[in-house]
């Protein structure tokens, strides 16, 4: 499984999130946040659900 990581940052610009509003959302530290936007962590379904329910989005609509 591969986060499309470019739209992921594109959706927290258009919704006005940076790394720490993210972090909040998810209920995670900022930064494990960090660490999967730079691609080294995040690699489980938990966390693209998790990341797609921060953003209100499809978890399908994440993945590369």
């Amino acid at each position: 499984m591969k986060l499309n990581l470019d739209k992921i940052q594109k959706l927290m610009d258009w919704q006005g999130l940076n790394k720490t509003a993210l972090a909040l959302k998810m209920g995670v530290k900022e930064s494990w946040v960090y660490e999967i936007l730079a691609g080294r962590q995040g690699k489980t379904f938990a966390t693209l659900e998790k990341i797609a329910n921060a953003l209100g989005v499809d978890p399908k609509d994440l993945l590369s």
